[in-house]
Order: structure tokens, then C-alpha cells, then sequence
């Protein structure tokens, strides 16, 4: 996901506590848990330069719900991902220097968003305010967690990479308990960027624990992810660019072994802001229909080959390079923009329907790229913040 965000800088709190794991567990999923079907991607807090940030937990409730409405059961959305959480590390002298109190979990919410507070954060905003599609079966909700793996800042995930396993999966713990304490939360979609999985590194051995908890396979400190009311425990996504998945690479192996070894995980592949250029250039419908089209025939073959599941990414609303308007010194080659964002909808779904990727068994659906109060990023603005309206009517018969 491009770092248009609206998770920087919000106003958070910190929960920070050692995990304890006992070798018991109560009984484990005999199955993995479902995370097929369509998505989409929610950010409540306002991102707007020159604004203070302000969390109106479940503001596109009614949009969402507008949404389902008029779309027939293949094109409704049946999971929302919205922003939950941030990893952090301050470790000082490196990774190699860190405890267990140097990795925290920071959260959006103004107000502690466990116990007696669960009920006012975005995910459970979502969870209890979007109707059952068909009026019987409940949206799930799912829970966003970033970080910056190369960030230059303090809080930032530089040295995640070179965690040692044993903090790696300590930190796994820590994010574990916090999610699976709540149940209103379904799963995770992690965003930790850049992705690196070419070797057994920090990266690696946090999402194979993430993997092994979700499933049931160990307690944390009295709290385990298979419940009552989750009796298959929790899934999670890795946030990935398709060439994670170049056959013959450590990535793909690393990949497959993380998402298939509970069958809780998968990966979503970002299909915009697919050229090099830097951020704020515009680009062009026909170049970025070429690209999408490369990127679906390369994602549909290497999941394939690495039996990887996934969904992909669509920019329904801007991206750093696929927008209708750009405010901000980086913006360029704004002529190349098009007049509404349904060009760019339009041509990755040509170029999904012409690569037979909904073919594929390993898809399990598409993404909305997004629901914001804003999307700014390196010094611009980039509009539009949601989906407009002529977005919405092409998706509820084309998602």
C-alpha cells in the first residue's frame, strides 16, 4: 500500500507488555479460517495538510452500507480493512541491541482500544454498524497494522529485518495477544513495507509466528486466537508487490510456507503505482493498462507455481500515480491524468477479465483502494480521497 496513509502521525497510545507463551493450548482450528471475497480498505482519521487529525471511528459506515445495497452477492464487499495499528521499534545501538520493551504496538485510538474501550475503534465501528450482506452472513473485520521497515525516524521498523528469531517471534506475540484479545476482530492485514522475505530474517520469522499463533497453536500470556466465537482462529494478509513471487526466489518459497502452513494467510498484490517514477507523476491510462495487464499475467502464473493465495489491490481512488488531481510541489505530468478515476478501475478490470486471473483458484477477490478523509504523502495531496460515484456504479457489477 502506498504511504498516502492516514496512519502517520495519529494520535495513539502504546501497548507495551511481555507475552508469556505456554507450550498447552486449548483445542486448535482443525481448518483455516475464511478470508475470501471481496474488500475494501477504510481510513477514518481526517489526512489533510494544515488540519488537525481527528478519528471519527465508522465514518464510512453508510457509504459501505450504500455500497452492499446495490450490489448483487458476486460484487459485494464481505471484508473491511480498516486501520487498526503501528508497529514500532526504539532500539537503540540496533536489533541486535533490542528487548522485548523496544518493540510496542501503537494504536490509533485516542483511548486504550482493549477491555472496556474495544467497542469505540474503527474495527469494531465497522464490525457492528455495516449490515449482514444477504441479511444473514456478517462482514468481517480486519484489523490494518504498518510499519516502516526502512523508516529514518524514531518508532520506525528499521532493523525488523534483522531481529533475531527470538525477538522476532516475541514481537509476534505481543501483536498476537493484542489482536486475539479482542473479538471483534477477524483477521489482520499487515503492511509492513518494504517486504522482505529472500531469506529466514526478522521479516520471515514474525509472519511464520503470526501464521502458528492465528491458528491456535499456543497460548499468550492466557489469551489464544481460537475462540468461541473465532473457533478457526484469525487470518492475515501480507501487502506485497507481485514480484515477491519470481519463481526460483527465496521470497516465493518464504511466502508459501507462511501463508500455507496453517492456511490462514495470503497475500494482496497492489496492481498501481506500478512505474518508477517518483511520486506525484501522473500515469497514463494506456501505460498503466499495459502495466496492470504484465502484472496480472506474471501474478496469475508465479501463484500459481508457488501455490500462493492472494487478492489484489484496485485504485478506485487515487494513488500516488494513478489520480484525477494532484496539489504539491511534486506533482507532474498532470495532462497525463485522466478526467475521473473509473479510467484507471476500468482498465485493470479489462486486463483482470483478459488475463483469466478470477480463474485462477487462488484468488479469492479484489481490495478497494479506498475509503479516506485524505490522501497525502511527500509533500502533496492526491484527489480523489474515496471512491466517486461513477466508481462505485461500474464496481457493484464489475468487482
Amino acid at each position: 500500500m502506498v504511504k498516502t496513509k492516514t496512519c502517520a502521525a495519529l494520535l495513539s497510545i502504546t501497548l507495551n507488555f511481555n507475552v508469556a507463551v505456554f507450550a498447552s493450548a486449548p483445542s486448535n482450528a482443525v481448518s483455516g479460517p475464511d478470508f475470501s471475497g471481496h474488500a475494501a480498505w477504510v481510513y477514518d482519521s481526517l489526512n489533510v495538510p494544515g488540519q488537525a487529525r481527528q478519528l471519527q471511528a465508522g465514518f464510512f459506515i453508510d457509504a459501505i452500507n450504500d455500497y452492499n445495497t446495490q450490489a448483487d452477492r458476486k460484487h459485494q464487499i464481505s471484508s473491511i480493512y480498516s486501520y487498526h495499528a503501528s508497529m514500532e521499534m526504539y532500539c537503540r545501538g540496533g536489533a541486535h541491541n533490542c528487548s522485548p520493551a523496544n518493540l510496542k504496538l501503537s494504536f490509533a485510538s485516542p483511548q486504550h482500544p482493549l477491555g472496556k474501550h474495544a467497542e469505540k475503534s474503527s474495527v469494531a465501528r465497522y464490525r457492528h454498524g455495516v449490515k449482514a450482506r444477504d441479511g444473514h452472513q456478517p462482514v468481517k473485520a480486519v484489523a490494518i497494522i504498518d510499519g516502516v521497515v526502512n523508516g529514518q525516524y524514531q518508532g520506525s521498523l528499521k532493523g525488523l529485518n534483522e531481529l533475531p528469531q527470538r525477538l522476532a517471534e516475541g514481537f509476534a506475540d505481543k501483536v498476537s495477544a493484542a489482536i486475539c484479545a479482542d473479538a471483534n476482530i477477524d483477521g489482520v492485514q499487515f503492511d509492513l513495507e518494504p517486504l522482505n522475505l529472500e531469506s529466514h530474517n526478522g521479516q520471515y520469522f514474525f509472519y511464520r509466528r503470526i501464521a502458528e499463533n492465528f491458528a491456535g497453536k499456543r497460548d499468550m500470556g492466557g489469551i489464544n486466537c481460537v475462540t468461541s466465537s473465532h473457533p478457526a482462529g484469525r487470518f492475515f494478509s501480507v501487502f506485497a508487490p507481485t514480484r515477491a513471487l519470481r519463481p526460483g526466489s527465496g521470497s516465493a518459497a518464504n511466502m508459501h510456507q507462511i501463508t500455507n502452513s496453517h492456511r490462514n494467510g495470503y497475500m494482496i498484490a497492489p496492481i498501481y503505482d506500478l512505474d518508477g517514477s517518483p511520486l506525484g507523476h501522473a500515469t497514463p491510462v494506456a501505460d498503466y493498462q499495459q502495466m496492470a495487464r504484465r502484472q496480472l499475467q506474471q501474478l496469475n502464473s508465479w501463484a500459481t507455481q508457488a501455490r500462493v493465495p492472494f487478492k489484489i489491490g484496485v485504485p478506485a481512488a487515487a494513488s500516488v500515480h494513478e489520480y484525477v488531481r494532484c496539489a504539491g510541489p511534486p506533482c507532474k505530468n498532470q495532462g497525463a491524468a485522466p478526467d475521473s478515476q473509473l479510467a484507471y478501475v476500468q482498465a485493470l478490470m479489462t486486463a483482470l477479465s483478459a488475463t483469466g486471473v478470477r480463474d485462477n483458484t487462488l484468488f479469492h477477490g479484489n481490495v478497494i483502494w479506498a475509503w479516506s478523509r485524505g490522501i497525502s504523502h511527500g509533500g502533496a495531496s492526491f484527489m480523489p480521497e474515496a471512491p466517486p460515484t461513477e466508481v462505485l456504479s461500474y464496481l457493484i457489477k464489475n468487482l
